[in-house]
């Protein structure tokens, strides 16, 4: 990282390691179905993350300390690649899905720097633990 730094140039993780991420970037996109769904510094995205998968993603870890806190499952499964739904690849396994999701949405910042490819994102929610 500090030869990044130093050199002024980027490195690029691709993983499923949300603790690697939160380790060492300081910017993460967080993906679904090959889109981008979320983007923005490391910190707002893990604190307040506003795509409704971004949060399945963080409330299915565990919290040191919290030993017998459950867990957040996402349900269903994800979409084929081959199979994409119209639209929003999300929406079957969204709580928050209706009709505007048969279109797909365009990324948006929400915040500076920090922008979601979604209908309905989280704005209201208070940051996560």
């Amino acid at each position: 990282m500090r030869c990044c730094a130093e050199s002024g140039t980027a490195l690029v993780w691709i993983t499923h390691d949300l603790a690697v991420v939160a380790g060492l970037a300081d910017r993460i996109a967080v993906m679904y179905a090959g889109r981008i769904v979320e983007q923005g510094p490391v910190d707002a995205v893990f604190a307040r993350p506003l795509h409704p998968y971004t949060r399945g993603l963080i409330g299915s870890l565990p919290v040191p300390g919290q030993r017998d806190a459950p867990l957040t499952q996402i349900p269903g499964a994800p979409p084929s690649p081959a199979r994409l739904p119209p639209g929003c690849a999300f929406a079957p396994r969204c709580g928050r899905a209706d009709a505007a999701c048969a279109a797909a949405p365009d990324m948006i910042d929400h915040e500076p720097g920090h922008a979601v490819r979604c209908w309905h994102p989280d704005l209201q929610s208070k940051a996560m633990a």
